[in-house]
C-alpha cells in the first residue's frame, strides 16, 4: 500500500516511515500541509496515487489537519484517512464530528495498532 504522512513532528514521521516501511508499505512524509495540498491535490496533483492518507490533527502554518482532510475528500472522496491526535478529549471529540467518517487515532499508539487499523480499510 502507498501511504502519504501529514505531520509536523520529525520523529512522528520518521517512526511511521520506518514502521510502515517495515511491513511492506511504502511511505512518503510531508511536514508542510501547505506542500502537502499542493502535491496531493494542487493544479499538478502527484502523479502516483496513494492508497491512504494518515494526518496529524494539529498542524503548522494555520491550517488543520480536519480542514487538510476537508480538502483532500473534496477532491479525492474515496481516499481513506487516518487521523491521529495528542491533543485532549474535547479536541478530538470535535474532529470525529467534523469527519464521521475517518477512523480517529490517539497517539502515542503502536504502529501494530495502526497497522491493524490499515488491514481492516
Amino acid at each position: 500500500m502507498r501511504i502519504v504522512v501529514l505531520d509536523d513532528n520529525p520523529t512522528i514521521g520518521e517512526m511511521l516511515q520506518q514502521g510502515l516501511g517495515l511491513a511492506g508499505h511504502t511511505v512518503v512524509v510531508y511536514f508542510s500541509p501547505s506542500k502537502f495540498l499542493a502535491d496531493i491535490i494542487g493544479p499538478t496533483p502527484a502523479s502516483t496515487p496513494f492508497d491512504l492518507i494518515i494526518v496529524d490533527l494539529f498542524l503548522p502554518e494555520g491550517i488543520s489537519g480536519v480542514e487538510v482532510i476537508q480538502q483532500v475528500s473534496n477532491t479525492l472522496p474515496d481516499l481513506p484517512v487516518i487521523l491521529i491526535s495528542a491533543g485532549g478529549s474535547s479536541d478530538i471529540e470535535a474532529a470525529t464530528r467534523a469527519l464521521p467518517e475517518v477512523r480517529m487515532l490517539r497517539n502515542p499508539f503502536k504502529i501494530a495498532t495502526l497497522l491493524k487499523i490499515i488491514k481492516g480499510l
